[in-house]
Order: structure tokens, then C-alpha cells, then sequence
């Protein structure tokens, strides 16, 4: 079965809601993960909040139990910044440029304390509505230590598989999303 095909059962079993989502976004971080051989840790899935005013992590586990949100508007946040423009950015220098360190240092995964040396961000799109942001990075002491940079084809695999799964996993955020 199929991860958009996934995301429907859960939908039709549970509808919308906290549980439902959770078990769709393991599924697709799971996918994610296969898709550009890296850990779930090294993903990060941020979802627009009813307001409109805040992404929400609901990815890593660490940060959604934490209610961790980011400003849509914050200046120093890739996340922020691709949700805006609509357009993914890959970035294979990320230790070089300025961007917020939290994720890198989320308590209790496996790469807790390690930088972000490379990441793909692109905008989750339903339609002409963004509805969140999905991240993927390799981690490592030094840059060669990450892994190799991400190229053109990783960001087209990652864009595919993200307009596989947007639909089915909007359609299991609650309502209201806060």
C-alpha cells in the first residue's frame, strides 16, 4: 500500500484528530526517510496553525509534544522563509549560514547535539495554499561526516512524494490546529 493510500485508511478508520495525525505523519516521515536514505531524526514537518500565524512542529515527536511553533514570519528560519517565497531551497552549506540551531539540539534523538550541515525545505502545497513546511537534513560533525550533499534529483524525489502526501495528511489536522 501506497503512502497516499495510507493516509486515506487512517482517515476513513479515525477522521481527523490528534491521533489520526500523528500516525499519518509517522507514516510519511517514515517514507521520507526511505525515499533519501536518511534517519527520521533528520526530518522536520512543520504544519500552518489555523491562525495562519505559526508553523507547528509536528515532527520530530520531541517538538510537537513541546506545542513548539515558529512566527510564519521569522526572519532567520528556513521553514519561515519557504513557506513565504512557495519555493523549496536546498542548502548543502547550512553550518555556514544563518539559521535557528534549536532543531539541532532537541533532547532524546539520536542526532541531539549534531549541526545541520545539509537540507532540502520545501513548501507543503494544497492547491495554491501552503499548509506547512517539510525539511529534510543530513547531520554530521563536519560536513563530509553528514553525508553527501542533496542534489537537484533529491529535491525533485522529495517535491513528488510531497504532492503524494499533502492532501491525505492535511486532511488529518484537527480542527482548530493551535
Amino acid at each position: 500500500m501506497g503512502l497516499k493510500e495510507q493516509l486515506h485508511v487512517i482517515k476513513e478508520k479515525q477522521g481527523a484528530g490528534k491521533a489520526s495525525l500523528e500516525e499519518g505523519v509517522r507514516a510519511v516521515v517514515d517514507a521520507v526517510a526511505r525515499a533519501l536514505k536518511i534517519k527520521p531524526d533528520e526530518v522536520a514537518l512543520l504544519l500552518v496553525t489555523t491562525t495562519g500565524n505559526t508553523l507547528k512542529f509536528v515532527w520530530p515527536t520531541q517538538l510537537y509534544s513541546a506545542n513548539a511553533v515558529l512566527p510564519v514570519g521569522h526572519k532567520n528560519a528556513m521553514a519561515s522563509a519557504v513557506l513565504q517565497t512557495r519555493k523549496g531551497k536546498v542548502d548543502n552549506k547550512m553550518a555556514e549560514s544563518r539559521h535557528l540551531k534549536f532543531f539541532e539540539n532537541v533532547k532524546g534523538m539520536d542526532t541531539s547535539g549534531v549541526p545541520i550541515q545539509k537540507m532540502i525545505a520545501l513548501p507543503l502545497m494544497q492547491g495554491t495554499n501552503a499548509v506547512g513546511v517539510l525539511e529534510v537534513s543530513r547531520k554530521g560533525k563536519t560536513p563530509e561526516a553528514a553525508g553527501p550533499n542533496f542534489t537537484p534529483e533529491d529535491a525533485q524525489a522529495l517535491l513528488a512524494l510531497a504532492k503524494e502526501f499533502t492532501p491525505g495528511l492535511a486532511a488529518l489536522v484537527p480542527d482548530p490546529f493551535l
